[in-house]
């Protein structure tokens, strides 16, 4: 485990968009990706994460579901899926879809490149 004073921090920006009944994230690079399923029944919310099946259900609204992704996604979650799930930026268009910017933080070792 690393000391303190041998950590830094740094927050790594995001923006959520909730579209065509699903979650999607776009990292600083301008990468968008497919988070997983987004519901409405009786007038409230919930979705599940496709990565690892989490969610939440009898949300109020669509802020409500951008809040609740806020608090519960994290960094190493987020890394994994702009690893492994394909680009959709060319194929869905979240432009005027409700969205909130989020940042996350990476906790780096000196000497640790964060971009590599």
């Amino acid at each position: 485990m690393a000391n303190a004073n041998t950590d830094r921090s740094n927050l790594q920006h995001f923006t959520l968009y909730l579209a065509n009944r699903r979650i999607y994230a776009r990292n600083p690079d301008g990468h968008l990706v497919d988070l997983g399923g987004l519901r409405q029944e009786d007038g409230r919310f919930g979705y599940v994460l496709d990565g690892d099946k989490s969610g939440a259900d009898g949300l109020d609204g669509e802020d409500a579901v951008l809040r609740r992704l806020e608090d519960e996604l994290t960094f190493v979650f987020l890394d994994g899926q702009f690893t492994s799930l394909p680009d959709v930026s060319d194929q869905v268009d979240v432009e005027g879809a409700p969205q909130r910017r989020i940042a996350l933080e990476e906790f780096v070792e000196d000497g640790d490149d964060p971009a590599a």
